[in-house]
């Protein structure tokens, strides 16, 4: 392996994942019933049936970590791209993630809202006002797709602790005309997965993917990831599913051009934030005043 490229075991160095498995190396991709040799085995009184649950608990994460091994790769220009399980996505966030690191050292709010996800939440000024009083901060990253939601949360969303995590994320990965439904809703699930290792009751509300003036010609494609996120969603007592399409679209089922800005037909102006506020802010109130309930 040349210098440029390096494997990356998810949430783990080396070092760590071998203490943290007692010293048993595991094969780096997709091999989970591999047995290790027992000769590497620490000497030890206890079987798997009778170990202590804090011996346990870590030996099962670390294995679901060495399923999630990323390959890196830096071109000669500096610029990092990670590639997994056939999928390739820039690192090009770290200054996002340095200012998020910046912002919790000073004003730490724990067990809150997080609002996460690409440019759409990014744009969303008045989001602290739109949600009061509701503890809302706001962690998206502008550009990020499904695979940099899943990369980043270790950095950009778990620090927080959130009790309720809203997403916005799908617009970047469907705009690319290689990327199918159901790998973008592959790495929704392995964001789900990546937080839940940490923050198993954490409730989670998706936002429905936008129709655009700049993007309708695939709103075909929009509206099939958009089923398949909410049938997903329902599937699971801790997954919500907001549709907000309707705040886009005129009485004939169009996108409305006066929604967006002149420059990219895109992003949409910022008074169209108060329409996604009436339809988001109930289902996260109802959803954090359950969460407070079972406090």
């Amino acid at each position: 392996m040349s210098a440029a490229t390096r494997g990356v075991r998810r949430g783990f160095s080396t070092q760590e994942t071998n203490l943290c498995t007692g010293g048993l190396m595991w094969p780096a991709r997709n091999n989970m019933n591999h047995t290790p040799n027992p000769t590497t085995r620490p000497r030890s009184n206890a079987t798997t049936s009778g170990a202590p649950l804090v011996f346990l608990l870590p030996f099962l994460f670390c294995q679901l970590a060495a399923a999630e091994d990323v390959q890196i790769t830096t071109s000669a220009d500096g610029t990092q791209t990670a590639t997994h399980e056939g999928r390739s996505f820039k690192l090009a966030f770290e200054s996002s993630m340095k200012r998020f690191e910046t912002e919790n050292a000073k004003d730490p709010r724990p067990e809150g809202i997080v609002f996460t996800g690409s440019s759409t939440f990014v744009g969303w000024r008045s989001l602290a006002d739109d949600m009061a009083p509701l503890p809302v901060i706001n962690r998206a990253f502008g550009g990020s797709t499904s695979p940099q939601l899943w990369y980043y949360a270790d950095r950009a969303i778990l620090p927080s602790k959130p009790k309720v995590i809203v997403a916005y994320i799908g617009d970047n990965d469907l705009a690319q005309s290689t990327i199918t439904v159901e790998n973008y809703l592959k790495y929704v699930r392995l964001f789900v997965d990546r937080v839940r290792t940490q923050l198993p009751e954490t409730r989670f509300v998706f936002v429905s993917n936008k129709p655009s003036v700049a993007r309708w010609k695939l709103w075909d494609k929009y509206l099939a990831a958009n089923k398949a996120l909410r049938e997903f969603c329902e599937g699971d007592p801790k997954l919500d599913y907001v549709d907000t399409t309707s705040t886009l679209l005129d009485a004939n089922g169009v996108v409305r051009e006066d929604c967006f800005g002149e420059k990219d037909k895109l992003h949409f102006k910022r008074e169209v934030y108060a329409d996604w506020a009436r339809v988001i802010k109930p289902v996260v109130e109802r959803i954090w005043g359950e969460v407070r309930g079972g406090a």
